[in-house]
């Protein structure tokens, strides 16, 4: 009898350790956080393929209307322009960035190891107060959007649930 649970428990620990969870490490500063229901979303990350902002934009719950931009380095127009293009098109309230926070390595000489972890920043169009900032605890070139639209809801910047059975959001 002990064969078929022992057989279940391994199992279980193989089908989890399968599973990759990115940790995040946020903090909100409640008293800037304005009210808001329509989100720009920045991605200013290198090493994702065109269009990976407006993944994020069916990850958001169901009352926010959320708009995207990717940043590129080929792009003709400068980061300001599009950012500002795309909020006078969208009228956003706030804005969610992503970018890579380069600052630390490993190594020395020709041998060294740059880390780039994923550093996101929610802050008004107003006032351009950030009131959420958020940093992955591990080395990734994108992220997950209903990962991070689940910690904006577990922060309490964003009310609601992410959209469910969406296999476009993992």
């Amino acid at each position: 009898m002990r064969l078929p649970v022992l057989i279940c428990l391994l199992l279980s620990t193989l089908l989890t350790g399968c599973t990759t969870i990115l940790n995040i490490q946020s903090n909100v500063r409640v008293v800037d956080k304005p009210p808001f229901e329509r989100i720009l979303i920045v991605s200013r990350l290198p090493n994702v393929p065109p269009g990976y902002a407006s993944t994020f934009i069916g990850a958001f719950p169901s009352q926010y209307t959320v708009c995207s931009v990717d940043v590129s380095p080929i792009d003709f127009e400068t980061p300001e322009e599009l950012i500002s293009r795309q909020l006078d098109e969208c009228k956003s309230q706030v804005m969610l960035t992503l970018d890579l926070n380069r600052s630390f390595s490993g190594n020395s000489g020709k041998y060294i190891t740059g880390y780039n972890n994923i550093y996101l920043e929610m802050s008004s169009v107003t006032t351009g107060k950030p009131f959420w900032k958020a940093i992955t605890l591990s080395t990734t070139t994108a992220l997950s959007p209903r990962e991070v639209v689940q910690q904006l809801i577990k922060d309490g910047v964003l009310n609601g649930k992410s959209p469910v059975n969406n296999p476009r959001y993992p």
